[in-house]
């Protein structure tokens, strides 16, 4: 195999599956969670080892290109600022910081389920004017009842990107991930109508934006090719989080850097593995918000967030595919085409025979944390 292919087969691992087909038992590959696994908790000054887990448990929470851009200013013992840090921004894709702004809503989401966990009930309050402010909610931590659920859905939430199962989605389960949002998640199997139109559009949403150097090379700063940089960094993608496998996996963490994910093989084996990935699922959630004030967007990605950990029971996969509502033209059809203009998300979703590891990095608290 020419250098030339290693390169193309390990391009297609951006969408998870490349690794289906090589795996090669034989190529001693460390273990895909090897560098989740190792996270230490770190002790922050004025944190109690409770709060450390509540916020720890919090950002375990999803984001684009896994920036995690969270971060929590300690004002007074249990009394936090909840924002961003602009280095985390994603201007290319998310110029609006309406992603940051849901992912934000994810790990609170994360944060009021953790610190009931530890004995504790979160007041919160919005402080933020939009996207852009370095503080967005601001949140007072009570003593009460620890709340009796587990934390096992929360640490065990990932991104599914390959394997998932056609079959439909059961009558009872799609209830369940609906839970009480009736009026804001909404499932549609693959074979519906609006179904086939989502799985088109994403298709052609991904070629616009795979096209767009600008967005090319976001993702290109963001992918943790080595072990190393991985390391060093605590945020991005990774080979394993992108789910190659074997022989792939090996040739990419040794041979591959940013200037690959703006060639054109990349580019073209990533849009044939989107054109696969849209015919191998059960269907797609649609998020709603109502409105684009801070507080829906928030909302939003408390739905969201709820909904996956739901899933997390169930086995089903969650693949969040949001170019359609990162590329102006196709979002102005989705539009036209559902008759309402406050999408959020829209996840590709199916049952999986085996809810697989998390692998995705995380920064170590100290660095999401100031005092």
């Amino acid at each position: 195999m020419t250098r030339q292919e290693f390169i193309k087969y390990c391009s297609a691992g951006i969408c998870g599956l490349a690794g289906g087909r090589f795996t090669y038992s034989w190529l001693n590959m460390a273990d895909e969670a090897a560098i989740r696994n190792d996270y230490k908790l770190q002790n922050v000054q004025g944190l109690s080892q409770t709060e450390l887990e509540i916020l720890y448990l919090a950002s375990l929470a999803p984001s684009g290109h896994n920036a995690q851009p969270w971060q929590v200013i300690i004002k007074d013992p249990q009394h936090w600022l909840i924002g961003s840090v602009k280095e985390r921004w994603l201007p290319a894709v998310d110029p609006e910081n309406r992603e940051l702004v849901l992912s934000i809503g994810t790990f609170i989401e994360n944060l009021v389920r953790a610190a009931g966990i530890g004995g504790y009930e979160v007041q919160l309050h919005i402080v933020g004017q939009d996207g852009y402010s370095s503080e967005l909610v601001e949140a007072r931590l009570r003593e009460s009842r620890a709340s009796g659920l587990s934390a096992q859905a929360i640490r065990g939430r990932r991104t599914i990107r390959k394997s998932l199962q056609s079959r439909p989605i059961k009558t009872e389960d799609v209830h369940y991930l609906v839970g009480s949002e009736q009026d804001r998640i909404f499932y549609y199997s693959l074979d519906s109508s609006i179904g086939i139109y989502l799985s088109q559009a994403t298709v052609m949403a991904n070629q616009a934006q795979i096209a767009r150097d600008e967005a090319q090379a976001e993702l290109a700063q963001w992918i943790r090719w080595s072990d190393q940089e991985a390391r060093q960094n605590g945020s991005g993608l990774t080979p394993e989080s992108m789910e190659m496998q074997g022989l792939v996996r090996w040739v990419a963490k040794n041979f591959l850097g940013k200037s690959a994910v703006m060639s054109k093989t990349f580019r073209s084996e990533s849009l044939n593995l989107v054109q696969e990935q849209v015919k191998e699922c059960a269907g797609w959630l649609i998020i709603r918000s109502g409105t684009s004030t801070l507080i829906d967007l928030l909302a939003a990605g408390r739905a969201l967030q709820a909904s996956w950990l739901r899933a997390y029971d169930r086995s089903i996969a969650f693949h969040p595919m949001t170019q359609i509502l990162e590329e102006a033209v196709w979002k102005n059809e989705l539009t036209n085409k559902l008759g309402y203009n406050d999408v959020q998300f829209i996840v590709r979703i199916g049952y999986v025979g085996h809810y697989p590891q998390p692998v995705s990095l995380r920064l170590p608290l100290p660095n999401i944390i100031s005092i």
